[in-house]
């Protein structure tokens, strides 16, 4: 419905409207008021659409340019003279034509154009009709962000597109960003899409959501390729709100305030649990060990009550907040003349932590003008910066969730005197608030100018120049602490961080458009220039001892003698020329091609340069005379189109810049008695290198039925990047790294569907529904030779093998559990040692025993396969709902450590070690329990959980105070709502959330949050 394209303070103001009366005619069409007429005359009109006044609305004088648009209420005034035609037009709706034949005033209703909803989509470096795309495009309209209490744009693109995968994982204050996947991975190196905003190269997780108007996705080539570089991995096209000319000043404000807790966390047993486990493990280590525990203590940490002698505590309570408060305001102000609209906004997002120390403040400012300085020149400014502050302890929240899940149930927080205990590993309670700090300040300034001069009614060209600072800056401070009931306990000596780091973004751009239509005929031509240059500077210090816990903002008074500095930087340029070519007869057969020539610095200038093409094509079979004649009135759209393009990708970390020229580390060595600095070559030079591409088919359907109160697009693709750069093995005597080489391919084949339903039940019930589901199969197909362990920390059990995904798991398999003496004997057997209550693993070479390189294979992976969405608007009165369902499916999390072993690291056990194998207990889920035996932690099948889920991502209950209350007090919209956010997760996961556990696999790290809030818009 028109919701979808109108803010919803439009639709707020026919109630009032209606209710108080109007001094127009009420009937459908223009109709005179008074019959008298003058050669020169101001008419008066008002717009309406079936749910009262459409503001914006444009009203112009057929054939001339003299014209205005409605105001908030749907009115206008127009001076025209008798035999004059205006046109009434708004986007979404039938444009009408009315003949001025002396009447006063006059009233029009605007029919929904349901072709047109939703009518011009952003697409790269212009906008075109939806209608009429022929690539894959989604997007997101303002409206879905507008109630969700996110901070970045990334953390609710979640489900919302088929074909495009946002994983959150982690809930932090400051890191609630999603990581996305577009179509799936296509290349071992890097997987992110290219981010546009307004135009150029930006990042979505530093704009305040409140500011943005619509997101776009190209997810295939032939609507990419276009960009060219970093396209292969898709491209996301952000455009922030703008004033509107002709209209008067409006301030919003919206906010929400909101209570965040986690939502899953290990579940953890009490003390006498735990006793009674640590009993049977020590004598399953060895069955004449003596017994830590005795029935009487067992009995003491069950009753509670000798609270110090035999504590029972709940770590999680004692060093973590139960809930942590977050909140969010926005306000912006927006208007403009009859050639001038400006746009202003400031925004403001605190986010605090499970711990008092750990927060995130973040300041969000955006300006714009558009001018219309003469008939021929345009020009404009935008200029936008945020400022986010991340505090944390010394020990992160990580570091204190970790020695928290270490801290047993059994060990006291403090003694009977209000001192710290030392139990043997870090005591969290006593290093909140006292450890020191880590502080980290982000900060950009983002200025884009740029001019159009209309060279000709149909041909015009725009400059554009962009300049983006950004800056972190990284203070750490440790304190030297010192407890224990003997202060037996120490943190060791203070210690001190600084880090700078700036980046610098310059972007230059030139846009040729020319439009011409002729008949049935319509011609769009775009030529262009881009040249983007990235120059990044990094400087580091630290000092180690001395100094004193409370004086702790500069290295300066630790010890000057430990110093140690580093510094890096680096410059990449990157300069393109592109061309599209759009052409549509009749609207019914569509055609497009891009080509874009792109050059690289990191590449030797043999190899410099890559063309990247795409072609598609579109036929919208409904606009055909033999379906209209064939009166088929339930069919309202029936399309297909299909794509075929290249895109062009280095794949390559920002650092390293320089692959085609040689590279030098830098050490001291000793030559007799003195220390030298010294300089060698540490890796090889490969002047041979060149782009990755990615050549991408896709064929595609669109229906839509019954006035498109329902319809579908389906599209099946094929994607296969060639070329990957990789590190092919050399020689190991010659002493030096790898060089990145043109090898390898990766195959991403799939289907994205998504459905809409939409409809009205009387003049007070409508809704919408939406559901999309995707599947993506990822396939190294080609590695040249380096299969094995994937580089990179904490990727050990992640190996890259032909014919299986990116990110597969790479262990033993197991086979259940061995169950008595002979089934051990009978083998076969890893290590020799093994007892009933061990894993059996498969002896996948039949060879009578297990080992590393022969019995290992692929047994999960960490990407789903799988993706959907559902979601749905019901609107009643004043009253709206909206739910999101997101989830995803064929994927595993090794779940390991602390969330997994019990005793882990001197830690905890959890409920499910309850379940454990005993001689009476065969059909246990757990292996015999054991502490200081870890022959079952082998990376296996054995640990690995099915990570799929359903999750209820957003709930929010609106309700619009009705106009006329607000009339009185000159409000033109007031809303309140109450929304959650992940407020349930339907997961097979016992103890970690899904979809934070493929990252977080030992329960360590912040996990996602669950939010409840109330929020507040307000509009004037």
């Amino acid at each position: 419905m028109l919701k979808i394209v109108r803010p919803v303070s439009f639709l707020l103001l026919s109630t009032a409207l209606c209710s108080s009366g109007t001094m127009f005619a009420a009937n459908e069409t223009a109709t005179p008021k008074v019959g008298i007429s003058q050669q020169q005359a101001s008419l008066k009109g008002i717009v309406e659409d079936e749910f009262g006044p459409v503001a914006g609305a444009s009203v112009v004088v057929k054939g001339t340019t003299n014209g205005t648009v409605t105001d908030m209420d749907g009115n206008f005034v127009l001076d025209v003279k008798k035999g004059d035609v205006i046109v009434i037009s708004f986007i979404g709706y039938l444009t009408q034509e009315i003949k001025y034949n002396g009447e006063q005033s006059i009233k029009v209703n605007l029919k929904e154009d349901t072709q047109k909803l939703d009518e011009v989509v952003v697409v790269g470096y212009g906008v075109q009709k939806k209608v009429n795309l022929t690539g894959s495009v989604s997007t997101v309209k303002a409206e879905t962000l507008e109630t969700r209490p996110v901070s970045s744009v990334s953390a609710a693109l979640a489900g919302q597109m088929p074909g495009v995968t946002a994983i959150q994982s982690s809930g932090r204050p400051g890191s609630q960003t999603g990581s996305i996947t577009i179509r799936g991975k296509n290349s071992v190196n890097a997987a992110s899409p290219l981010v546009i905003v307004d135009g150029v190269p930006g990042s979505m997780n530093t704009i305040d959501p409140a500011d943005i108007e619509s997101l776009t996705v190209l997810k295939d080539a032939s609507s990419a390729a276009i960009y060219g570089v970093q396209a292969a991995n898709g491209v996301i096209l952000i455009t922030t709100k703008k004033g509107k000319k002709g209209d008067r000043a409006r301030v919003n404000y919206s906010g929400n305030v909101g209570w965040s807790t986690p939502t899953m966390r290990p579940k953890f047993l009490g003390s006498a649990d735990y006793a009674m486990l640590y009993n049977e493990a020590t004598l399953n280590d060895n069955p004449n060990n003596p017994l830590r525990f005795t029935d009487e203590d067992i009995e003491l940490y069950r009753n509670g009550t000798d609270p110090y002698g035999h504590p029972n505590t709940d770590w999680y309570k004692e060093a973590l907040n139960k809930n942590a408060i977050e909140t969010m305001h926005h306000i912006s102000i927006s208007g403009g003349s009859e050639k001038t609209s400006y746009s202003a906004s400031v925004g403001y997002t605190q986010q605090n932590g499970l711990i008092d120390a750990n927060n995130y403040k973040r300041f969000n400012a955006r300006t714009s003008v558009d001018s219309q300085i003469n008939k021929w020149f345009s020009a404009g400014l935008n200029v936008s910066g945020y400022r986010g502050t991340l505090m944390d302890g010394w020990n992160s929240v990580a570091s204190i969730t970790q020695f928290t899940n270490r801290a047993t149930p059994v060990e006291a927080v403090r003694n009977e005197e209000g001192d710290f205990l030392y139990h043997g590993k870090d005591n969290p309670l006593a290093m909140l608030g006292r450890d020191g700090f880590r502080r980290t300040m982000d900060q950009q300034v983002n200025g884009t100018l740029y001019g159009q001069v209309n060279i000709l009614p149909n041909l015009t060209a725009k400059a554009l120049f962009s300049v983006r600072n950004d800056e972190r800056s990284e203070e750490d401070f440790k304190t030297q602490i010192v407890y224990g009931a003997n202060n037996e306990a120490s943190t060791g000596l203070r210690e001190g961080h600084e880090k700078q780091t700036w980046w610098n973004w310059y972007t230059t751009q030139v846009l040729i458009n020319y439009n011409e239509t002729w008949g049935k005929h319509d011609l769009g031509l775009l030529a262009g220039f881009e040249q983007i240059d990235q120059r990044y500077k990094h400087l580091e210090a630290q000092r180690k001892g001395g100094g004193n816990n409370e004086l702790q903002e500069s290295l300066s008074t630790l010890d000057a003698s430990s110093q140690t500095n580093k510094e890096s930087r680096y410059e990449i340029a990157h300069r393109s020329y592109f061309g599209r070519a759009q052409y549509s007869f009749a609207d019914k057969y569509l055609f497009e091609a891009n080509v874009r020539l792109d050059g690289s610095s990191r590449f030797a200038s043999g190899n410099r340069w890559g063309t990247f093409p795409a072609f598609s094509a579109g036929w919208r079979i409904t606009e055909e005379e033999f379906m209209k004649n064939a009166s088929i009135d339930w069919l309202s759209n029936l399309k297909l189109r299909a794509g075929w393009g290249q895109t062009g990708n280095e794949e390559l970390k920002d650092e390293e810049a320089y692959l085609t020229v040689p590279s030098y580390a830098y050490e001291n060595y000793m030559f007799g008695n003195s220390l030298y600095s010294t300089a060698y070559e540490s890796r090889y030079a490969n002047k041979d290198l060149k782009w990755a591409t990615v050549t991408s088919i896709e064929g595609a359907i669109e229906a839509s039925f019954l006035n498109n109160k329902i319809g579908f697009e389906l599209a099946g693709y094929k994607k296969t990047t060639n070329d990957m750069l990789l590190l092919l093995p050399v020689q190991g005597v010659l002493g030096l790294d790898a060089p990145r080489q043109n090898a390898g391919q990766v195959q991403n084949t799939g289907f994205d569907l998504s459905i809409f339903h939409n409809n009205s039940i009387g003049k007070d019930f409508r809704y919408d529904i939406n559901f999309n589901i995707a599947y993506v199969h990822n396939e190294l197909t080609d590695l040249q030779d380096t299969e094995g362990k994937e580089p990179g920390d904490n990727r050990e059990n992640f190996w890259f093998l032909e014919g299986y995904p990116i990110g597969s798991y790479y262990g033993y398999e197991a086979d259940g559990l061995f169950n008595s003496p002979e089934e051990v004997a009978a083998g076969p057997t890893r290590t020799g040692t093994e007892q009933p209550g061990d894993i059996r693993y498969k002896d996948l070479n039949g060879d009578g025993k297990i080992d590393a390189a022969n019995d290992k294979k692929v047994i999960g992976k960490e990407f789903p396969s799988w993706t959907a969405g559902l979601g749905a608007n019901l609107y009643y009165k004043d009253f709206d709902l909206s739910f999101f369902f997101q989830g995803a499916f064929d994927v595993d999390a090794y779940v390991n450590g602390e969330a997994a072993y019990a005793f882990f690291n001197g830690g905890k056990v959890l409920e499910r070690h309850l379940d454990r194998w005993t001689p009476t207990n065969h059909n246990a889920s757990y292996p015999r329990i054991t502490m200081a035996d870890q022959i079952n932690y082998q990376f296996s099948s054995y640990w690995l959980q099915d990570a799929s889920y359903v999750r209820l991502k957003n709930l929010t209950i609106g309700y619009n105070i009705p106009k006329a209350l607000l009339n009185k007090i000159n409000l033109d919209r007031v809303k309140v709502f109450l929304t959650g956010e992940n407020l349930f997760t339907i997961t097979g996961m016992d103890s970690l959330d899904p979809e934070s556990a493929p990252s977080n696999p030992r329960g360590g790290l912040y996990s996602n949050v669950r939010k409840i809030s109330i929020g507040l818009k307000v509009g004037f």
